[in-house]
């Protein structure tokens, strides 16, 4: 089962408004193309306009047979296929420095094979990931922004192998995903990895009765919870705060014991900076907590 990049399986807002294109039974393995973030706008030698309406698609929406409010999605991301080339940019206003270019854009093609080729010599490790995984919302969210709904988290734990929990907002979920990235830093400091177009397998199963207040990434040694909110500061307390209330919740620790090991053996993360709102999780170690 295939879901293409297509204009008719692509859209920019995640909203009870837009219709599935695709409805699943829990469980089922998909393929999903995806686009790249600038929706093939932004490449070297840029001389003309971006539309910023068409930037940061994803394609979906994927409905799921069952999935209800107060229920949640499981998304396994099994495997992330990328394109031969991707692309990374600047531009002034994007990201959390000023940086002067000669052009609007400043513009660069990486090709991606066994790792990315920053420059003769300078190489790093491929590190495919989802920027962007949500469902829909009963209100209008644009794809650029994340939230309790996922959306553009921009977190590297979005790889392969690992698991997105998100909680069902509407009557069959309406998941869709796209924004995949080669390589990526924690933060995107410069508001770009290296986009590029991609294919992703994974697998949607339903959690009956799980309420989940945002996302939560189950990966093999580690679980992770997402926050976003305006500043720092308060994405890193809201993520600690739901990941303090799962160790009292599934643990069964005292709320004092449950803060304490988080000090003593979590990690309060940076997922991105760059999106409206910032996105910080707190990473504890599966001995601590098992979903």
């Amino acid at each position: 089962m295939r879901l293409t990049r297509t204009e008719d399986h692509t859209h920019y807002i995640f909203a009870a408004s837009v219709a599935p294109v695709l409805t699943v039974k829990p469980g089922t393995s998909l393929e999903v193309e995806t686009r790249d973030a600038s929706n093939g706008q932004i490449r070297p030698g840029l001389n003309a306009p971006v539309d910023r309406s068409r930037l940061l698609p994803v394609t979906g929406p994927i409905a799921v047979e069952g999935a209800k409010p107060g229920d949640a999605l499981a998304v396994t991301i099994e495997r992330i296929d990328l394109a031969p080339a991707g692309h990374a940019w600047i531009r002034p206003g994007l990201g959390i420095l000023s940086v002067e270019s000669e052009t609007p854009y400043y513009v660069r093609e990486f090709q991606v094979a066994a790792d990315v080729e920053l420059a003769p010599g300078l190489h790093v490790p491929l590190r495919p990931m989802a920027g962007i995984v949500g469902v829909a919302t009963p209100q209008e969210i644009a794809t650029r922004y994340p939230g309790t709904h996922g959306g553009n988290l921009d977190c590297v734990d979005l790889a392969q192998g690992h698991k997105l929990l998100l909680p069902v907002l509407v009557p069959g979920g309406n998941l869709s995903l796209g924004d995949v990235h080669a390589a990526m830093g924690e933060g995107e400091v410069s508001g770009s990895g290296v986009e590029i177009d991609a294919e992703v397998s994974l697998t949607i199963d339903l959690l009956p009765d799980t309420a989940l207040e945002g996302p939560v990434i189950l990966a093999p040694h580690k679980t992770l919870f997402l926050a976003s909110a305006p500043t720092l500061d308060q994405a890193v307390k809201a993520a600690l705060e739901r990941a303090v209330k799962a160790q009292v919740e599934r643990g069964g620790v005292s709320e004092s014991d449950a803060y304490m090991y988080a000090s003593i053996a979590g990690n309060a993360r940076i997922c991105q900076v760059v999106n409206g709102e910032v996105t910080a999780a707190f990473e504890l170690p599966k001995e601590l907590l098992s979903w």
